[in-house]
């Protein structure tokens, strides 16, 4: 079965980490801190026992015709250290029988399970059971009476102190708090992600204007602003796209409707058996001519549309590059000079030095030509066109374009970048979308572009960094 939540999936993983963080803390333990341990204790019981060796053959020596069963003092000295110690201890001749021992019943010592380490100097044999370190069976070559016997010692404790077995169950108390302390921890994690989820799911269901609100400064935090960055966007280019549909359908019933007319009229002059066949053909001229401009002006509005379209959706790179602002003007005025004479236009130029800027030559240019239209378009003739350039320190460039014209209200003004926004009472031709396009090149270059009332006119402000 497939585990489906996150929040299990975390608590899982850090409890399978916390498991195997513990073995091997504990395979570290036993091959480290264990066998030294072990060493240290083997070294205090060899030393132990040599000294005990010493002492019973120090009493043994005081009466060397005597032998160990009737050796009084002997006797004592085991008895004495086995109740003080808590220790068996026996007497055995070689052939195994006991002689003497200091506890009632059969002297079993288990056969299993043992490791077994020789002392090599005094013969002293030690045996240490397996994962019970402290007991112990030894085994020490004495001499008494002339016979050469063997004194064991079995240490036994009924209730064992196991300080590993402490200090394991202390890991395993520690791991324990620590898995509960990662379950808050992980229904954090997955609460936050579920609140992206909620936002996510309310906004894939049509509500556009949810966002999600997910504190810290971690990557699930950083998700979450990526997430409202892409929903305000998204936002925007269905809101703008619904305000260009709606604009677009009154924009082309105009140019339609007029070449439906036009359509019309030529069928109804066709009809006409008594118009002469020259004036039949000047009509229809005229009327195919408007269909022309129609049809011309669709084309405009059209290609304005894809590009506005393009801008949205789909923004290339900007391919940035240091060039002469001031020669980069003076080249655009030149292929508009046989503009402005038909146009009886004059430029005033006013450039501050020798500007430079580094951007994209072609938006730039975009934006230039834009402005330069609209100038041409809604200036009256003999009048003229005033643009200044310069350059600041902290602003980059600084850019205007000025035409002589009626003093916009604050309303007209704040709709002038609006798409299709037309002047009541202008008749000059265009689209309604060329100042909307300049204003989405300018942001693209990370500049700003706004409009005033000036003593010469209409000043478009344009700052590029």
């Amino acid at each position: 079965m497939k585990i489906r939540q996150l929040y299990i999936k975390i608590l899982l993983s850090f409890l399978v980490l916390l498991v195997i963080t513990i073995a091997l803390i504990v395979t570290l333990f036993i091959f480290t801190a264990g066998r030294s341990y072990k060493a240290q204790l083997d070294q205090q019981t060899f030393s132990k026992l040599q000294i005990f060796q010493a002492l019973v053959q120090e009493t043994a020596d005081l009466y060397p015709q005597k032998k160990a069963a009737d050796n009084a003092d002997l006797l004592k000295l085991l008895t004495t250290f086995s109740s003080l110690f808590d220790v068996k201890i026996w007497i055995s001749d070689p052939g195994e029988t006991i002689l003497f021992k200091t506890f009632e019943g059969p002297a079993n010592v288990p056969q299993t399970g043992v490791q077994r380490q020789v002392h090599h100097d005094n013969g002293i044999t030690l045996y240490h059971f397996v994962l019970k370190w402290i007991k112990y069976y030894a085994t020490i070559p004495i001499t008494a009476g002339g016979d050469g016997l063997r004194l064991h010692l079995y240490y036994d404790t009924r209730d064992p102190d196991h300080p590993e077995g402490l200090f394991f169950i202390g890991i395993i108390v520690i791991g324990g708090v620590v898995a509960l302390m990662v379950i808050p921890m992980a229904s954090f994690i997955t609460r936050r992600i579920n609140r992206l989820n909620r936002s996510a799911v309310e906004f894939a269901g049509g509500n556009l204007s949810v966002r999600t609100d997910i504190p810290g400064h971690d990557e699930i935090a950083k998700l979450g602003g990526s997430f409202n960055l892409m929903a305000d966007r998204l936002e925007k280019l269905v809101q703008n796209a619904k305000e260009l549909t709606a604009n677009v359908s009154h924009e082309l019933r105009s140019p339609l409707a007029r070449i439906r007319l036009s359509k019309e009229l030529i069928l109804d002059k066709l009809d006409q058996d008594k118009l002469a066949p020259k004036d039949a053909k000047a009509a229809i001229r005229r009327y195919a001519d408007s269909m022309e401009d129609d049809i011309q002006h669709l084309d405009t509005l059209v290609d304005h549309m894809l590009t506005l379209s393009k801008m949205d959706y789909q923004e290339s790179e900007l391919t940035l590059e240091k060039f002469s602002f001031t020669a980069f003007v003076e080249k655009e005025l030149k292929a508009y000079q046989s503009v402005f004479r038909q146009n009886d236009l004059k430029i005033d130029l006013d450039l501050d030095g020798d500007v430079w800027v580094c951007q994209d030559k072609t938006v730039l240019k975009s934006v230039l030509d834009n402005l330069l239209d609209n100038a041409v378009k809604y200036t009256a003739p003999g009048q003229t066109i005033g643009i200044r350039a310069r350059s600041d320190a902290k602003k980059g460039l600084l850019f205007s374009v000025t035409n002589p014209c009626p003093a916009f209200s604050p309303e007209e003004l704040g709709m002038l970048f609006k798409p299709f926004f037309r002047r009541p009472g202008q008749t000059a031709p265009g689209t309604g979308l060329g100042l909307t396009i300049t204003r989405k090149l300018v942001r693209r270059c990370q500049g700003s572009i706004t409009a005033g009332n000036t003593d010469s006119g209409l000043t478009f402000r344009v700052i590029l960094p």
